[in-house]
Order: C-alpha cells, then structure tokens, then sequence
C-alpha cells in the first residue's frame, strides 16, 4: 500500500497511519514496528518513517528504546491516572475561562460543536467520535483565551487520545459522555462558570473510571 504524495506531506500521513493502528487496537502496547516491513507496505525512506515515528514518541504513541526499533508505548493504569489529574485541572481550567472570556458568537460555536460530538456519539463509530472531539477543543480553547495553556493541552494531547478510544469503546459510555458535555453546556450558556467547571471535572472523572481497569474516585483532590 503505497501513499499518496498529493494529499499531504509523507510523513504526516505516515503518522496519520501509524496513529490510526494504534487507537484501533490493530498496534497492539509493546507490540514493535518492522522499519523494513513498515518501508515495504507504505512506500517510504527508512528516513520518512523514522521521523514519523519520533513524532509519534513526542505524543505519546511509541517508545523509541536506545539501540532498538520503535514500539507502541504501554501505557500503565498509574500514569492514566496521571493523565486524567493533569486532564481534569487543564480543561476544568479551560472551561471556566471560557466562561468568563469568550462571546456570545464563541458560545454559540461551542454549542454547535457539542450538536456535531452528540452525532458522531451516536454513529458508534469511535473514531468519527475523536474526530469531532477536535472542533469542540478547538473553540473551546480559542474562548479560554490561554495560549499557554493551550500548548499544555496539546502536548497531552497523543496520550488522551488512547484513553479517550479506550473509554469511549466501553458499552454505554458514548451516551453519558455526551448526556454530561451537555449539562455542562447548558451552565456555558447560563454563563455559570462555577458550575461549568464542576460539572466538567466529574465527566472527567467519569472519563477516567470507564478508560481505567478499575474504577476510581476522584482524581483531583
């Protein structure tokens, strides 16, 4: 399977592939990256996949061991519960400044971000929901007002998106996440940034009880 070259730069979408496998299970934790079956099956340099899966280890994606080929990153259950800490103080964070900051028109972006996530919930399709997720935090961040806080985000960004596939992957999590994004859109909208955060702190906590082998109590003392 040769990529095209017209699309996008090779190496993104070499990231774009490798990612994909990963968040679908077909990359199974530890599992390791062939360079040279990876070369064959995509069409590209050992240099172009290199760099795609350096790119990956900065997200979080694979380990690239001294001495050794590139592998999926396990992740273990304490630093998931890391994540979410970190997860839980950024975007209850992010949430309130938005509150406090954005406009009326971010607002109603906000809003229509949140109808496309309850589709894209609705379809099953875990994938399509990790895409939708990606407006919403877009307009979201862009209301926060916060650019250093939106590089923090991303730089956590690779690592959630695992735990998000995880969590959204259990029997019954898509309808909650989305049942708890709305009230937390209705306290957006009655600009109650107290209650907004709060609300966004336990959808995260719930996040993180569905994403994790057991459950756990609150992440964020």
């Amino acid at each position: 399977m040769n990529i095209t070259r017209v699309v996008a730069p090779v190496r993104a979408q070499v990231v774009g592939i490798v990612r994909a496998d990963i968040l679908s299970g077909a990359l199974a934790p530890g599992q390791r990256l062939v360079e040279r079956e990876w070369c064959e099956r995509l069409g590209v340099s050992r240099n172009t996949l290199r760099e795609a899966c350096r790119q990956l280890e900065a997200e979080g994606f694979l380990d690239i061991p001294p001495h050794r080929g590139p592998m999926v990153a396990v992740l273990s259950d304490e630093d998931a519960r890391g994540i979410y800490e970190i997860r839980e103080a950024l975007e209850s964070l992010a949430v309130r400044l938005f509150v406090e900051r954005a406009d009326d028109a971010r607002v109603a972006r906000l809003r229509a971000a949140v109808d496309e996530l309850a589709a894209a919930h609705a379809s099953g399709d875990v994938a399509a929901m990790l895409v939708a997720k990606e407006p919403f935090y877009d307009v979201l961040y862009d209301g926060a007002a916060n650019r250093v806080l939106r590089e923090q985000a991303t730089v956590l960004g690779g690592r959630l998106a695992r735990l998000r596939a995880r969590s959204l992957g259990r029997e019954g999590r898509p309808g909650a996440s989305v049942a708890e994004i709305d009230a937390v859109m209705r306290a957006v909208e009655a600009r109650d940034a107290e209650t907004a955060a709060a609300l966004w702190a336990a959808h995260v906590r719930a996040a993180a009880q569905s994403a994790l082998r057991e459950p756990v109590g609150s992440v964020c003392p």
